[in-house]
């Protein structure tokens, strides 16, 4: 008997992996979802295949429960993606965006560079979201087949589009969000209060940086004024 077992970190809804078992004249191929692989629970697994021939002819007739959720699973899966598609370029992502690429867009969230860190940000948060809703689909055709006597009683209608309306509500409140951060004000916005009443931007960054560098530190409930200083202040 031989068993091959391969990573794949491509997968829309995050890395699966998927395992091989070879007898004599035999293979069997399982894949587990969501984190749910170990080694211990794969060599249980060719252990029994290997042994038990009953149960070797279940799994490939698909009939053991573990066949019947993954090929339901796989009939509805994209009816659950689709939710998420708007909100990407390409394939979904495998997970939300490095923390050095949360601090890039901190710094940077209009003009060119703006838009397309906020487009990585949206896909990485959706395939976020796309891995968890489609991993309580998974979860939950596992417990229809558990009260069912069999795939054919399974219905997954309502499971699946319980899951989809909550899916979408959370996938706009996320496209509303990142959307409607707000990014500096430009470098020819004029100021209307204090010292400095009358200037634009880019001259108060030319002619009292002390200002900016206080701005900077102090006015921390201002954020579109405290960013556009911080271009004006780069582009002296």
């Amino acid at each position: 008997m031989s068993v091959t077992v391969r990573l794949d970190a491509e997968a829309p809804t995050g890395a699966h992996t998927r395992a091989e078992v070879s007898g004599d004249g035999w293979t069997v191929s399982r894949t587990w979802r969501f984190g749910s692989y170990s080694r211990g629970h794969c060599r249980n697994f060719a252990r029994k295949l290997a042994t038990d021939a009953a149960y070797r002819r279940r799994c490939l007739d698909r009939e053991a429960t573990w066949a019947q959720v993954e090929d339901i699973y796989r009939r509805h899966r994209e009816d659950v993606l689709a939710v998420f598609e708007p909100l990407a370029s390409g394939p979904l992502a495998s997970g939300p965006p490095a923390a050095e690429e949360e601090g890039e867009l901190d710094r940077e969230t209009d003009g060119a560079s703006g838009r397309l860190g906020g487009r990585a940000k949206l896909e990485g948060r959706a395939s976020a979201l796309a891995s968890r809703f489609c991993q309580e689909f998974y979860e939950g055709i596992e417990g229809l087949l558990g009260q069912a006597d069999g795939p054919e009683g399974v219905d997954v209608g309502p499971l699946k589009e319980d899951i989809c309306r909550r899916a979408a509500a959370e996938t706009k409140a996320l496209e509303k969000a990142l959307g409607d951060r707000p990014g500096p004000l430009p470098v020819d916005h004029e100021i209307a209060f204090g010292e400095h009443e009358g200037k634009t931007l880019m001259q108060i960054a030319e002619e009292d940086p002390g200002y900016v560098e206080w701005a900077l530190k102090e006015l921390e409930g201002r954020p579109r004024l405290r960013k556009g200083l911080a271009r004006a202040l780069r582009q002296v």
